[in-house]
């Protein structure tokens, strides 16, 4: 992502894969929200996840935490496939 440029929905998207990705399959909250680009546009960052978590391959789940914007504890990927990933 460049970070001159506001993000789009498709970088916010691949971004949240990635961490994911780095993760095991699974992105908290905590991640997100500590993440600099992704916390740069709350709204999208979340307008993403909520699709995210609307496919078949992403589960969002909730537990209590400290999350400030987020709308979910975390999600969690289930079969990345490289072409998921910019």
């Amino acid at each position: 992502m460049d970070d001159t440029r506001p993000v789009t929905f498709e970088e916010v998207t691949a971004r949240l894969l990635l961490l994911a990705r780095q993760s095991g399959g699974r992105v908290t909250a905590a991640q997100v929200e500590g993440d600099e680009r992704l916390s740069s546009d709350q709204t999208l960052t979340s307008a993403a996840a909520l699709a995210l978590a609307g496919s078949t391959n992403v589960f969002s789940f909730d537990e209590a935490d400290n999350r400030e914007w987020f709308p979910f504890s975390g999600l969690i990927v289930n079969q990345l496939r490289a072409g998921d990933i910019k």
